[in-house]
């Protein structure tokens, strides 16, 4: 009868604690979403800064190459942004309900 207490004391913590661990995850996974959209956001911005921002044609070709580079770099920089959180927002449920024993917990720690 101890050892059947035991286990059920035993069975009940690791129910309980894999509760808080999905309550992370969502909370993880939440916050991916967000950042990928305000990320889309801000690359759709870099976007029409490329195409419909005219330079002036006096300006020197230095500075014109400046800013196409850094309006592409951060375009890409946040289409990147937009890929790592969409992939750890999809991935890491699945890999949570899915994976071997232990998974949920190398879901939410990384």
């Amino acid at each position: 009868m101890l050892y059947a207490d035991k286990r059920a004391l035993e069975t009940n913590l690791q129910v309980s604690l894999l509760k808080i661990r999905e309550k992370e995850l969502q909370f993880y996974t939440q916050n991916c979403i967000a950042i990928g959209t305000q990320a889309a956001l801000l690359s759709g911005f870099a976007y029409n800064g490329i195409i419909q921002v005219d330079i002036p044609t006096d300006q020197s070709d230095w500075l014109k190459t400046l800013y196409l580079c850094v309006t592409t770099a951060a375009m890409g920089f946040e289409l990147i942004a937009v890929l790592n959180s969409t992939l750890c927002s999809m991935l890491g449920p699945g890999l949570a309900l899915r994976g071997p024993d232990g998974s949920m917990h190398r879901a939410v720690d990384g």
